[in-house]
């Protein structure tokens, strides 16, 4: 690709590093507000598991005495 002299990259703006810091931690924020999302979910998941698991346990223990 050819550019003519006139041309900047994006580097070269004094702006650049503020902007690239800036998105780093909007990303890094993106990523720990999933996290800590998924976190909470698994912890729901966990407990209905249990809770269900619990379930299946006392309706087998109720057919066995019914039997």
């Amino acid at each position: 690709m050819k550019t003519n002299g006139n041309d900047k990259t994006l580097e070269a703006y004094k702006i650049f590093p503020y902007i690239a810091w800036a998105i780093t931690f909007i990303f890094a924020f993106f990523v720990y507000n999933i996290t800590k999302d998924l976190q909470s979910i698994t912890k729901d998941l966990q407990q209905q598991t249990s809770n269900l698991q619990q379930k299946v346990q006392e309706q087998s223990i109720n057919t066995d005495f019914e039997s």
